[in-house]
Parts: structure tokens; sequence; C-alpha cells
């Protein structure tokens, strides 16, 4: 309805600088955020969520515990208590997750956008008008069929690249399950036959692009780096590299969809596997509505 009703909008300057105001508006009221600290265990105590416990062994207590991490490592890996989470689990097969993807990032060594005189900034390659088609299409990673979208992040914020020079992104929508057959040897650190694959399926969005939408880009590359729906998992710890959390299916969307409490009293999920759904629209205001679901039991 956003979309719908006012059209689409980035933030002035750079998505980063919604993580920056969000953290300055945290430690200002007297919060602390931690990077690279993984949390390992949720602590749970006479059934009620009593705090954290991270990798480095440091132990965290609360009054509530809330969690933007998928709840197959929510509720499996930090809780640990099959019998209590076992009839919310239950319902999950019920539900598919969303597709992952696969990106290029491009820097390029002139600025071929100003060259080519395009001005959009997000520009969407389609093979076809049929989406049941290009959906099978991205679960396979048929990347050969498959559509591609650019985003030309120069044309969105001036200065965003050095004088002279351009930052691309390409992306396609892609299933976990054509990746699945290189997961162990990339966890394990041989990634011979995965970077070979990795780097193929980048070469053919950067023909699709060049060919319909930026000729000589080829030429014009001067840095690149690929990422795969492995590369989400490794991020993220998402199941099976869903960029978008629990699809947004009939069966759970708006007020039928997963809901921000548990199970284990006092433990929260907020984000893209909760309510109201994905994307920046949603998962900020998901935020907001778990805080009053809180204060409310409070």
């Amino acid at each position: 309805m956003g979309y719908l009703s006012g059209g689409g909008y980035y933030p002035r300057g750079r998505s980063q600088d919604i993580s920056d105001a969000l953290a300055a508006f945290i430690r200002s009221h007297g919060g602390t955020i931690l990077l690279n600290t993984k949390v390992e265990k949720i602590t749970v105590a006479g059934g009620r969520a009593s705090g954290v416990v991270t990798t480095r062994g440091t132990a965290y207590t609360s009054r509530v515990v809330v969690s933007n991490a998928d709840p197959f490592q929510t509720l499996g890996r930090m809780v640990g208590d099959e019998a209590a989470v076992a009839e919310y689990k239950a319902r999950w097969p019920q539900w598919s997750v969303s597709l992952s993807c696969f990106q290029v990032f491009l820097g390029l060594k002139e600025d071929l956008i100003g060259k080519l005189r395009i001005t959009d900034s997000e520009v969407f390659i389609e093979p076809s008008y049929d989406p049941d088609a290009g959906y099978a299409i991205a679960q396979n990673a048929d990347v050969e069929r498959g559509g591609v979208a650019a985003m030309l992040y120069d044309n969105i914020y001036r200065g965003y690249s050095p004088a002279g020079k351009n930052t691309i992104n390409l992306m396609a929508l892609q299933g976990y399950g054509p990746w699945e057959k290189f997961a162990k040897a990339y966890v394990a650190g041989n990634k011979a036959a995965y970077r070979k694959e990795k780097e193929r399926m980048a070469d053919v969005l950067i023909r699709k692009a060049e060919k319909t939408l930026l000729p000589g880009l080829t030429g014009a590359v001067e840095v690149r780096e690929a990422a795969t729906p492995l590369t989400v998992v490794r991020y993220t710890g998402h199941h099976r590299g869903a960029i978008y959390g629990w699809d947004q299916t009939v069966n759970n969307s708006g007020s039928t969809r997963v809901g921000h409490a548990t199970p284990i009293r006092d433990l929260y999920l907020a984000g893209a596997w909760s309510r109201p759904g994905h994307g920046y629209g949603a998962v900020i205001p998901s935020g907001l509505e778990c805080f009053a679901e809180i204060v409310k039991g409070w």
C-alpha cells in the first residue's frame, strides 16, 4: 500500500544512514550495541527467557529477549528446549521460506552511467511476462533464462563512487537448492567447485546487463565481487539463505502471519520472520509493533 499510495523512496545518503540513526538513538538513551558478537544461547529459567550467552561465554540478563534472527536459529540452536517449542515448530512446514539471491558488485573504472546518459537508478530486466515461469527459473538458479535487476548507485547518491567512476549491483533472485550441493565443502573451506560456478553465473549476469542496458560494461570493470545464497547464510544465518524471511503467502500474511510472541514467555520475534513482513517498510514497523506487545504484557 505504501508504494501504491505514495510511491517508493530512498533514504537520504545511503541505507547505512538508517542503521546509524537507530544506533545513535539507542546509545543516546543509555543502550549498548555489540557488533561481531554472536549469541550462542538464550537462557530460560522457570519457563521464561531471562537473557543470552554469547559465543565468548559472556552472559547478559534481561526482562525480555527479542530476536530478529530466524526462528530456526532462535528456537532451535539458541533455545535448545525441543519439548517447549515442539508444538510451535510443528506449524512451520506449512509455510515456505523466501527466495535467496545471487549478486554481483561492480566497481567501474569510468563513468559509464554518465556516458550512456542513463538517469534511472533501479532497472529490472525481465525476459517474459510469465511470473510463474520466472519464479521456477529463480528457484532453479537458471541465470541464462532468468532476469536481472541492476542498481545504479551513482544515480541515487552523488559522490557514492570516486570521481569519474561507478558502482553497480546486479542481482537475481535464486532458490537455495542449486547451491546446497556446495554447502558442506563451502563450510569446510573447499571452495574450488563453488567458485567456478559463482564466477560462471557472474559472467552471465554481466553479459545480460551489457547486452540490454550497459554496452561496454565488461571492459569498464575494475572491481568485481559476487555473492551467492551460501554467502547469505554465512553472514545472516538465515535458513536456506532466505532474504525475506517467511514467504508472504496467502496463509501467512496479514493477521494470520507469524506473530511476535513465542512459546517461551518473554521471548519475542521481530523482523522479516515475524509480522507484518519483509523489507524496510515492514521490519521497522515490526520492531515498533513488537515493543507495543511487550509493554502491553508488562
